[in-house]
């Protein structure tokens, strides 16, 4: 124990001294440290800004306010982070309290969770935004999310990423949308502008899709679909993709 000690004490007088970290090491976000400034790398005011010099992992411990459609809940300039909401929300100030759509912004650039390469986003909900609910580059992971209320897409990724077990309802245009060779499974899009837009080489499997104003599932023509139930959308239930069985389009086994 006397040999380590050294070691830990040199450990501990490295930390950010304004980081706010829980017992497991997570550095933590909430609305009282974005007034002074939640960890290092991070000014005081929206956005919570993330660059990585003091650490990879975070986690909400309360909900987050933003302000008005300009701003960002929380903005990453680094790769490879993770972000747990812990079951908060990131909430645009005109939705708190709100029952409908009714609050959703007309415009407005900003955006929930925004950040590059390898971020994951995970178990909580975004409401109310000026752009995207989630609006994240390559390789992203976005899961146990509820998107909704956004002025545009609730969850928007780009090549290689994961999408699975969301719900994104009644965002101003695309429930979700993912770019190249991504994952889109076990989500629920329903009441958006549209329900699911998956690139080229991206597979799309077991959504429900239900309720949208437009086309429900829009693929590129080498993408492919199976186990989806598609309902009620105005626009047509799928446009493209390769149908791989198993689908359900207005209670029929005949999809496109």
């Amino acid at each position: 124990m006397q040999r380590m000690f050294p070691f830990v004490l040199a450990t501990w007088l490295l930390l950010p001294a304004d980081a706010a970290w829980s017992v497991d090491g997570v550095l933590e976000i909430n609305q009282a440290c974005v007034n002074t400034g939640c960890f290092s790398g991070d000014s005081a005011g929206f956005p919570v800004t993330i660059d990585g010099s003091a650490g990879r992992s975070y986690r909400l411990t309360g909900d987050l306010v933003v302000p008005n459609v300009n701003a960002s809940g929380i903005t990453i300039s680094t790769h490879d982070v993770r972000i747990d909401l812990n079951s908060f929300t990131i909430i645009g100030a005109a939705c708190v309290g709100a029952t409908s759509s009714s609050c959703r912004p007309t415009s407005g650039n900003g955006s929930g969770v925004s950040g590059g390469q390898g971020i994951s986003v995970s178990n909580g909900s975004i409401v109310g935004m000026g752009f995207a609910g989630v609006l994240l580059s390559t390789e992203a992971e976005v899961t146990g999310l509820r998107a909704r209320w956004n002025h545009l897409a609730g969850i928007q990724v780009q090549e290689g990423s994961k999408v699975s077990g969301n719900i994104a309802r009644e965002n101003g245009a695309l429930g979700i949308t993912a770019g190249p060779g991504s994952t889109v499974s076990g989500n629920l899009s329903y009441g958006n502008g549209a329900g699911i837009f998956a690139n080229a080489g991206s597979l799309v499997e077991g959504n429900n899709i239900r309720n949208n104003t437009g086309v429900g599932l829009d693929l590129a023509s080498d993408a492919a679909y199976r186990e989806n139930v598609i309902n009620n959308n105005t626009g047509g239930n799928v446009t493209g993709g390769v149908n791989m069985g198993a689908n359900s389009c207005n209670g029929t086994a005949t999809c496109p």
